[in-house]
């Protein structure tokens, strides 16, 4: 598919259910850690947000007069499904809506359907409720080039941390074909992302013109990759073929995808979980002629039949027809997950290029509003969003045609209104999506962020709440609120919600890898916080990985570093790009403290001790960590205490809803000879306070009450789990930690400037005579109430003004 193409009883029942509530929702956020097959992660979602559904689906009807629900005619339902007995129909409670795509001519069979209901609802509706738990997911293709690699895999790392799919697609055939060796590529980039962009990767595997032999050895690739999840098609058809024609064949040992399907069964069971194409308006290869949709509903099953999970459909620019698509597979008995995928048009050229290709209807209004703008393609780009719009809408549209920014803002709104109207039918069990993103994220961010899914706010500079804490948006006029400030209103003056948004859930404080072999992994120690990638790369030849407490330090042993400078040169981009972020020509010390100072304030968007962008915990005290690296103490890593805050915080939360989450403050900053020294004093001065420290020469300084051991510094409490501590600090593991830390300022700055120049003697210096320093606050009660208060942080301002 191409890019389109027991509880027990209790003696006090009312505490019991809310205790089980509570209980429910948080193991089923921890147990998305053990689950790598996409269809596992779906059922699991529908059970956590079970009652919660319930609760909104009466609400809704509530809110409704009563419906009167008319079954399809028998004329819509398949002959062959509608004389089986009802029993024999493909039916499973559990088989419900999952995100999908499919992809032009990557499919051999489609679906369609029009069943109906009396009064039901239009796709025009923006008024939908959204479905609790909805989740969205990822298609990428793998580039050409190699600097069009390291963009994308630096794209897809930085969408997947900040979006939190629910997994990502990584198309097939990136080097002219899809038969043998053409699938380098796309191994590559899924392999790369599976492991170290801590996302499930679902691996596009075409069967054109591949031998059984060769499909076979793909699998066996992906297997040992980590990948659990595959898209069975068929493929494009053969070069100069515009499409493929009814009862075409692949070419290759399977002739199409529902013998892929069976072929990957048949080798490896279970193990993968499956999808394949699903078409609301048809395949190409189906014809048009009478009885199309009963044969597009009978391939469907076909492959459902002989092991598909889920279904990802076709883009499409008519909603109505993907609710029918939906209804009508449900009334012939498919009940498996179905999700649409969604495709914004990016110029009036490829918009008729590829519903062509794809079989795919473009409504006249839309048509007609796209041929208006024809040669801006900003405007057809904004258009492209619509899968459903009333006529007030298009007059809008129509008032700022050549304004690009409300144009833009505009298509929002109308790809978001048209989410709505998907979810919120109260009839169609679909509660995902699947972007084709074209390797781009601003559209799909910004329809995310006019949804409520992700935060753009919370990384903008400026105010906090009342207690300190930038919360997610909540929802005014359509558009998430920060600060009196709506998403609409950011999107208005170009501020790029791709650079600000964050998830609004996490299972733990740090992002868990999505390799199977680490899915019991549930502790790390904090100072790779900044760069996960290095620690999972660093630790991925462990035998085990620590679950329920770090254990003994001295066993596992880390990557060496050598390892990972190649691995890490597209992280900051070129030199000419980390020139502009950490200095052309610096010459004093404060150049460098204004670097560190500008990253917190967020006009540098990386350095190379934090590949992120600062944790949305630390934004209220954004402004005093900006003021302690300005005076020389060059922050890298950084938390403030927490007494007890809920685990479903905005900004500390993590775990799922129903429990308790704390943590110790801690700093790990750089800091001159005589900065360190004053460190360690001020922290002999305070029993709740250990140092350790050290230089780039090995020279340690350490002040810490006893031996000093491993220490958490993350922790949670939930209903019937036993205590989890995902953070750790362990002073041997940041003896290694400050290895790779120092040779950071060699690799990723040092290296900028010509050799003895006075900019390269001042960063050289900076490494050879600066100590990595780390504090722990054991006080988390003081301060850890209210929020804002980080006594450790005022505590080294004071400090800060003295050197």
């Amino acid at each position: 598919m191409h890019l389109f193409h027991h509880t027990t009883q209790t003696h006090q029942p009312t505490l019991h259910a809310a205790t089980a509530g509570a209980a429910t929702t948080a193991a089923a956020a921890a147990q998305t850690l053990t689950m790598g097959r996409i269809i596992d992660k779906i059922r699991a979602r529908r059970k956590e947000f079970q009652s919660e559904r319930e609760e909104a689906a009466l609400a809704l009807a509530a809110a409704r007069p009563p419906r009167r629900r008319r079954s399809p005619p028998a004329a819509d339902v398949p002959s062959h499904i509608r004389n089986r007995p009802l029993a024999a129909r493909r039916t499973s409670p559990d088989r419900r809506a999952a995100p999908g795509a499919a992809a032009p001519n990557d499919e051999d069979e489609g679906n369609g359907g029009d069943a109906e209901e009396d009064g039901g609802p239009s796709s025009s509706s923006s008024s939908a409720v959204l479905r609790p738990g909805w989740h969205y997911s990822f298609e990428y293709f793998p580039p050409k080039t190699e600097p069009g690699l390291d963009n994308l895999l630096a794209r897809i790392e930085r969408m997947s941390r900040r979006l939190d799919p629910l997994f990502v697609s990584v198309t097939w055939g990136a080097s002219g074909g899809s038969g043998p060796g053409s699938y380098h590529p796309t191994l590559a980039v899924a392999s790369h992302v599976q492991r170290y962009c801590c996302v499930d990767v679902l691996l596009h595997l075409t069967c054109a013109g591949a031998s059984r032999e060769e499909l076979a050895r793909v699998l066996d690739m992906a297997r040992s990759a980590g990948i659990r999840n595959v898209l069975a098609l068929r493929g494009d058809p053969p070069r100069g073929k515009r499409s493929w024609g009814v009862g075409d064949v692949s070419g290759g040992g399977c002739d199409r995808a529902i013998d892929l399907v069976a072929l990957i069964r048949e080798r490896h069971g279970d193990h993968f979980g499956i999808g394949v194409a699903g078409h609301p308006e048809g395949h190409p290869s189906s014809g048009r002629g009478a009885g199309w949709r009963e044969r597009e509903l009978r391939h469907l099953e076909e492959k459902l039949d002989a092991g598909a999970d889920f279904v990802l459909t076709q883009f499409f620019y008519d909603a109505d027809a993907f609710l029918e698509y939906v209804r009508a597979c449900r009334g012939a008995g498919i009940d498996c997950p179905i999700v649409p995928g969604i495709l914004p048009v990016q110029s009036h050229a490829s918009l008729f290029k590829m519903a062509r290709s794809c079989g795919v209807s473009v409504p006249p209004a839309v048509a007609e509003r796209v041929g208006r703008v024809r040669h801006d393609d900003e405007a057809v780009k904004r258009i492209g969003c619509e899968i459903a719009a009333d006529a007030s809408v298009a007059e809008r549209v129509e008032r700022v045609r050549n304004d690009d920014k409300a144009v833009k803002r505009i298509g929002c709104e109308i790809a978001a209104d048209a989410c709505r109207t998907i979810l919120g039918a109260p009839d169609v069990d679909v509660d995902g999506f699947h972007f084709y993103t074209l390797n781009l994220e601003r559209s799909a961010t910004r329809v995310l962020a006019e949804l409520g899914a992700v935060d753009v706010g919370s990384a903008v500079g400026g105010g906090a709440e009342p207690d300190g804490v930038q919360r997610p948006g909540t929802v005014e006029n359509g558009g998430a609120v920060e600060n009196g400030t709506s998403t609409r209103q950011r999107m208005e003056r170009g501020d790029s919600a791709s650079d600000r948004a964050r998830p609004t859930r996490r299972v733990l404080p740090w992002k868990p890898s999505a390799m199977e072999r680490r899915k019991r992994e549930d502790v790390r120690p904090i100072n790779w916080s900044n760069r996960p990638k290095s620690y999972v790369m660093r630790t991925e030849d462990w035998d085990e990985y620590p679950n329920g407490r770090w254990g003994d330090s001295t066993s596992p042993a880390f990557g060496e570093l050598s390892d990972i400078s190649h691995f890490y040169t597209f992280t900051l981009g070129s030199d000419e790009d980390r020139r502009a972020m950490l200095g052309t020509c610096p010459l004093v010390e404060q150049d460098v403290y204004e670097v560190f100072a500008r990253y917190v304030e967020g006009t540098v968007p990386q350095i190379p001790w934090c590949e992120t962008p600062l944790h949305a915990e630390s934004f209220p005290s954004r402004t005093r960590f900006a003021s302690l690296n300005r005076r020389g103490l060059l922050t890298v890593n950084s938390q403030p205490p927490v007494d007890g805050a809920p685990s479903d915080h905005p900004a500390f939360g993590w775990g799922g809803r129903g429990g308790r989450v704390y943590q110790k403050a801690y700093v790990e900053c750089f800091a001159s000879p005589n900065a360190a020294d004053m460190l360690a004093s001020m922290v002999n001065g305070h029993s709740n306070l250990n140092l350790y420290a050290v230089n780039h020469n090995g020279e340690e300084l350490r002040s810490v009450e006893g031996e000093g051991g491993a220490t958490a510094l993350t922790w949670g409490v939930f209903p019937n789990r036993e205590v989890l501590q995902p953070t750790i600090f362990d002073p041997d593991t940041f003896l290694v930690w400050a290895e790779e830390a120092f040779s950071l300022w060699s690799t990723m700055w040092l290296n900028l400037y010509e050799y003895e120049s006075d900019s390269y003697d001042l960063i050289e210096r900076i490494r050879d005579t600066y100590y990595l320093v780390a504090i722990i606050d054991n006080d988390f009660v003081a301060g850890g109430k209210n929020g804002p208060d980080f006594p450790l942080l005022d505590l080294l301002l004071s400090l800060g003004d003295q050197t």
